[in-house]
């Protein structure tokens, strides 16, 4: 039986991309864990954009910055590279279908290196961005009807 967290706990961090992050560990060392590691910045950037509490537009810029930064000192295919830079645009810019058509190309890029459940986790923040941005058209037409 689990034990109960105290009320004075913080709370523990969670990452929406378990597998992603496994299969960026197991790969080698070099090209195909660095490429990995660029789709596992993705994740976390766009999961930045996700409802109900999406970050501000200066955090996510903030956080595009540094990933662009990062993303210098890795080895990657120049496919890749601009796959990644594109998605980190995007996740500043706060546009969820443009996100998640980033994500689906980070996905393309990556294809050959990803699991099946690794490739689900994209595939699940692709559809959330999807999904998130039908809702905020939908508040927003509530709003003005």
């Amino acid at each position: 039986m689990p034990q109960p967290i105290p009320a004075y706990a913080p709370l523990r961090a969670t990452f929406s991309s378990p597998a992603l992050l496994a299969a960026a560990g197991r790969a080698g060392l070099g090209g195909a864990r660095e490429t990995l590691l660029g789709a596992v910045m993705v994740a976390r950037l766009a999961s930045g954009l996700r409802l109900p509490v999406p970050l501000s537009a200066p955090v996510r810029q903030s956080r595009a910055d540094a990933a662009r930064a990062w993303l210098v000192a890795l080895t990657v295919p120049a496919k890749a590279r601009t796959a990644f830079l594109r998605a980190f645009a995007t996740t500043a810019s706060g546009d969820l279908i443009t996100a998640a058509e980033a994500v689906e190309t980070v996905i393309e890029i990556t294809a050959g290196q990803l699991d099946r459940v690794a490739r689900s986790e994209l595939d699940r923040i692709s559809s959330g961005l999807r999904a998130d941005a039908v809702e905020l058209a939908r508040v927003g037409e509530r709003a003005i009807g």
